[in-house]
């Protein structure tokens, strides 16, 4: 019997609503190897699924997603945790993960290296990296405003604000050779898998990673501004960070941000209306909305200041 078969794997699952979804899956993260989120489409009901080697602390688990719960207005939901059969879960993990096309982007693990069709620009993820991988309906839109971005643009430097595992990152510097790009995000875990990522993928040496506290990790670069910036996080921080993604937009410029529910979009798209930034195009997959926007040309870009956080 194989290592991986012979250790131990506790599940711990649960049922929520599509709005939080997202806010329990991050408190749920630290408690897991890996995680997975999905929508059951009959009901609309989301699943959080996350494995561990080591035995979860239940009364832990269930105080921390009820004090998410409350802050986030939120039904605190039932916590299933078990033992599972010995079986060869990563091998599971990875049948489970099929090759995924957005637009020329097809994301895959590693299992299905070097299968991939000529002429589609590969991001290949390790399966367990949940939102990371592609899998999610925000992860899509970005990836296909990417792509419809990529035929009328070419920026020499784009921002990944909240850059999970990297994924947005190695769109970017895949489909513009010369594009250089700072990832960023609050988790020093995420930046070191966005540089693990863009070093498999080919593309370490133009991607650039940084943990801290959103914009004000770009506090030593005053006078850097961006022709992109690619944010997929939630629709509170967006609006929170949306005069800091301002000053870091160059006139002209166009930023798209995901992570955000259909009803979330009119509050983000009014906290950047009143930075002066203008709608160019919207998509919507499922529950989740994807925004364009655009710095008019000629406006001023500020300064960062160190207060900037992500809230």
């Amino acid at each position: 019997m194989s290592e991986t078969m012979m250790t131990p794997i506790w599940q711990i699952s649960l049922e929520t609503s599509a709005e939080a979804a997202l806010p329990l899956s991050d408190v749920l993260e630290p408690f897991v190897e890996a995680i997975s989120v999905f929508e059951l489409e009959e009901d609309r009901t989301w699943v959080l699924k996350g494995v561990s080697t080591v035995e979860p602390d239940r009364s832990e688990i269930v105080g921390a997603l009820s004090i998410a719960a409350t802050l986030g207005g939120y039904d605190l939901p039932e916590v299933e945790i078990e033992l599972l059969p010995d079986t060869d879960w990563l091998r599971q993990n990875r049948e489970s993960f099929p090759a995924m096309q957005f637009g020329r982007f097809l994301v895959h693990g590693s299992h299905l290296r070097g299968k991939a069709p000529v002429g589609i620009l590969n991001i290949e993820v390790d399966a367990a990296q949940a939102f990371g991988s592609g899998s999610h309906g925000t992860t899509e839109g970005c990836l296909r405003a990417i792509d419809r971005l990529s035929r009328r643009m070419t920026p020499p430097k784009v921002l990944d604000m909240g850059c999970g595992s990297g994924i947005l990152s190695m769109a970017a510097a895949k489909i513009w050779p010369a594009t250089r790009v700072m990832a960023v995000d609050i988790d020093p875990v995420s930046v070191e898998t966005t540089l693990k990522n863009a070093a498999t993928n080919g593309v370490g040496k133009r991607v650039e990673a940084r943990a801290g506290n959103g914009y004000a990790v770009l506090r030593n670069r005053p006078a850097e501004t961006y022709e992109l910036i690619l944010s997929n996080i939630l629709a509170r921080p967006l609006c929170k960070m949306a005069p800091s993604l301002n000053r870091a937009l160059k006139p002209g410029g166009i930023a798209v941000l995901s992570g955000l529910l259909y009803h979330q979009s009119a509050a983000v798209l009014s906290a950047h209306r009143q930075q002066g930034l203008v709608l160019a195009g919207k998509w919507r997959f499922g529950d989740w909305m994807t925004l364009m926007l655009k710095k008019k040309t000629g406006a001023v870009s500020g300064p960062h200041r160190q207060g900037d956080v992500s809230g």
